[in-house]
């Protein structure tokens, strides 16, 4: 091996695994070059007064004559105390200098330590690269970043943009919590984004709620759906994720999400009725993980007849074939693949000749039979893990019922 193949890290790695290198004698090294720095740059006699004791002068814009005096007992510590002086003064230099641009490197960082989702940091850097790079607002210092500076950038955002509400809350994170990081780091004392208002019922973008027949599966639709995944999983084929069609029909009887679905164990029945949904598959790491989107999602779901039975069924299967699992819905030790569901779904449509509805629009449809039966709102919400019946009402109620259906209720209700 050359000296030129190995790289410096790699030196350093070995001198200090060999203990050829002493960090100390290194620190000492950099201290005295520091020291040296500050003596070239440093304006201000160094004394030693008749007391022997050591003095110098260093600004200080407090003062009536710009300076003020520091006193030590030997120079070594007046040294010391120089470099404190500096330092503070280059933090302070660089805090005023300090940019979003330079901050959200940092406060990304910091963000990725309290979120176990590494989608949603990926999410937050697409809003970057989408909504700030190569945008003037990055590069004011923050210090300069005053409400009617803030009010402009938004309004420009949402009108450039035209964003909805929830489209302005997602990328504003970037500017409203990095600004609640400068805080803690005390560059600004105030977070003054928390100063704009934002007249959302004039300036965003009204959202249409998409029509029901493409959010669930209509009741005739469901009808047909449950037939094919019943002769899918009965019939004999090549099926690698044999109990993926068990696990379809399984999902409209809970309403559990796939990443859910995929992950779900025998363990979890903790009694004769319920399911405990307590971890999840997450697909963009290929992990499965102990906990579930939110603590929300945490939950006990109740099993129906049907949902017992493709669990038996399922348990049947694997040991008819000697699988050995802890999962459910799974052939082999691991978890159940959420791209096998996933195609089904696809499949299934296809079959049947409606548009592409996926498994997010089967959760729906079990959410909006649970509020077409009365079941009641917040024992909905609970077992769908939402944390607000707001969420449940407004995003996941819809008509399930096919038109002529729907007429003949309307019929009904208006009959004399």
């Amino acid at each position: 091996m050359t000296t030129e193949s190995v790289n410096f890290k790699e030196i350093i790695d070995f001198a200090l695994k060999n203990d050829i290198l002493n960090l100390d004698d290194v620190q000492e090294q950099m201290t005295k070059k520091r020291r040296k720095e500050l003596l070239e740059q440093h304006t201000y006699k160094i004394w030693q007064g008749t007391d022997s004791r050591y003095r110098t002068y260093v600004d200080d814009s407090t003062k009536p004559a710009g300076r003020r005096m520091i006193t030590k007992t030997n120079e070594e510590d007046l040294l010391d105390a120089l470099i404190d002086y500096y330092d503070l003064h280059e933090q302070e230099a660089s805090s005023k200098s300090l940019t979003l641009e330079t901050l959200y490197p940092q406060w990304l960082d910091y963000k990725a330590l309290h979120t176990n989702a590494k989608n949603y940091i990926r999410r937050i850097d697409s809003d970057w690269n989408k909504y700030y790079m190569n945008t003037d607002i990055i590069h004011i210092p923050i210090k300069n970043l005053n409400k009617l500076t803030l009010d402009t950038w938004a309004h420009k955002l949402i009108q450039t943009y035209s964003m909805t509400k929830k489209q302005y809350y997602n990328c504003t994170i970037i500017m409203r919590q990095a600004l609640d990081y400068a805080v803690d780091l005390g560059v600004i004392g105030n977070n003054p984004l928390l100063e704009v208002h934002i007249d959302g019922k004039r300036l965003f973008r009204k959202v249409k709620k998409k029509p029901d027949h493409t959010q669930v599966f209509l009741t005739d639709e469901i009808l047909v759906v449950y037939h094919i995944a019943w002769e899918h999983f009965s019939s004999p084929n090549k099926l690698f994720h044999k109990l993926s069609p068990l696990a379809v029909l399984f999902q409209f009887q809970t309403g559990v999400r796939l990443g859910e679905l995929c992950a779900l164990k025998y363990s979890d029945i903790e009694s004769e009725n319920f399911i405990h949904i307590q971890r999840m598959f997450r697909y963009e790491t290929n992990e499965v993980v102990e906990h579930t989107k939110t603590e929300y999602s945490d939950r006990n779901v109740f099993l129906t007849a049907d949902a017992k039975k493709y669990i038996q069924i399922a348990k049947k299967y694997q040991k008819q074939l000697g699988i050995k699992t802890e999962y459910i819905f799974s052939t082999t030790a691991e978890p159940l693949a959420s791209w096998s569901v996933a195609y089904l779904y696809k499949k299934y449509c296809e079959e049947i000749g409606i548009i592409k509805k996926s498994s997010h629009k089967a959760r729906k449809t079990y959410i909006s039979a649970l509020l077409d039966g009365k079941v009641n709102l917040n024992t909905v919400r609970e077992m769908v893990g939402h944390s607000d019946e707001r969420t449940t009402l407004g995003n996941y109620c819809f008509d399930r019922n096919t038109e002529i259906e729907k007429a003949n209720l309307i019929e009904k209700a208006l009959a004399c």
